[in-house]
């Protein structure tokens, strides 16, 4: 029921409702959400300050699934790139940051499953671990044109300079480390 000749506190607007959701009716501005007539809902003991409607219902906001979903991934992508835990905590961070930009809030999964690959591999590059994009690109099952623009738009969004990465170092890393059936040969 519209309330005629009251106006919000907060914000001075005249479009004021009841509201029977509690045992007691309160008046609410549908604008603002601010209760501007209550009964025991208050935030001083005598009664009469204003409190938002969003904080007499508030709950701890829980992630969303496709965020709890998306961490998933980025975890499983390190265990099968088996790095170590301090990048895997950086590649969630960055995940974590660059999920809730405006930029990546409403776009398709595959774009969010390539964003946690992309937080990997920026992540891997600032810990100087060697890893490349194509790598990142056939893990996630993405066009490595797309891995790249999302990489772009990831370091843009966080303000963050990676170092590039040569590929003779990353197969230089990769052939110094020590072969098995190599070692049993010398062995001989």
């Amino acid at each position: 029921m519209f309330r005629s000749g009251l106006s919000c506190p907060g914000c001075g607007s005249s479009n004021i409702v009841d509201d029977d959701l509690y045992s007691q009716a309160q008046l609410v501005c549908v604008d603002c959400g601010s209760v501007v007539s209550e009964g025991s809902l208050a935030d001083e003991p005598a009664g009469g300050a204003v409190v938002s409607y969003n904080r007499t219902t508030a709950v701890a906001k829980k992630p969303c699934m496709n965020l709890i979903q998306g961490v998933q991934r980025l975890k499983a992508l390190c265990r099968i790139l088996r790095v170590n835990s301090e990048i895997e905590d950086l590649s969630e961070k960055y995940y974590k940051q660059a999920y809730q930009h405006a930029t990546f809030i409403n776009v398709s999964l595959q774009k969010k499953e390539t964003l946690a690959g992309c937080c990997v591999l920026l992540s891997c590059r600032l810990r100087n671990w060697p890893i490349t994009m194509g790598t990142i690109s056939c893990l996630v099952d993405a066009d490595p044109n797309v891995v790249g623009a999302i990489y772009k738009e990831v370091l843009k969004i966080l303000s963050i300079e990676a170092p590039t990465v040569n590929v003779t170092d990353v197969m230089e890393a990769h052939s110094q480390e020590e072969n098995p059936r190599t070692k049993l040969e010398t062995d001989w």
